[in-house]
């Protein structure tokens, strides 16, 4: 089981953002848009979740499932643990996870571009009908904070909740069925 440290930065352009990085020394390490899937124990209320189970598949046909914890603040990021499988046929795990008495609450597709920089794994991600945003990952929130000042983004919001919070409150979408 690892623990993911991460924050997001908000508001970005992402070509830019891709020119810094590369002229930094970091490297372009993928290209994709993802679909995700969402699962919860039926009948649990939003923000009553004690962990969160995701099936996310990229447009290589590429699936994963991950398991979640609950998130803790950790400064400008977040930190939990997490467990993720490389997965074949996503189709019968949706299967299995509906006759265990899991449901499907929330879809999204992202176009996300992956970058490494440092000892960071760096991810822009494009919602549909929203502005790109860089997540970073890292080994702690010291590393964080040396791309956020490597890439001159200081001025920029960070964001450390969730996802499904900043769609919902900061963009005013709905995070549960977002389609391209």
């Amino acid at each position: 089981m690892t623990h993911e440290i991460e924050t997001k930065v908000l508001n970005i352009d992402k070509n830019e953002i891709i020119k810094k990085i590369v002229s930094a020394g970091g490297k372009k390490t993928g290209e994709t848009r993802l679909s995700v899937d969402w699962y919860r124990l039926t009948g649990t209320k939003e923000d009553k979740d004690p962990w969160f189970l995701r099936i996310r598949s990229n447009s290589e046909g590429k699936h994963e499932v991950t398991w979640k914890a609950k998130s803790e603040t950790v400064g400008i990021a977040r930190k939990h643990k997490e467990i993720n499988l490389l997965i074949q046929e996503s189709e019968k795990l949706t299967a299995i996870f509906e006759e265990i008495g899991l449901e499907k609450y929330a879809h999204q597709e992202k176009d996300r571009t992956s970058l490494t920089l440092k000892n960071c794994l760096l991810e822009i991600d494009q919602y549909p009908d929203m502005p790109a945003f860089l997540e970073i990952e890292g080994p702690n929130e010291e590393s964080i904070k040396e791309i956020i000042n490597l890439l001159s983004l200081e001025k920029n919001k960070t964001w450390q909740k969730g996802e499904r919070i900043l769609i919902q409150e900061i963009y005013e979408l709905d995070w549960y069925q977002m389609n391209f």
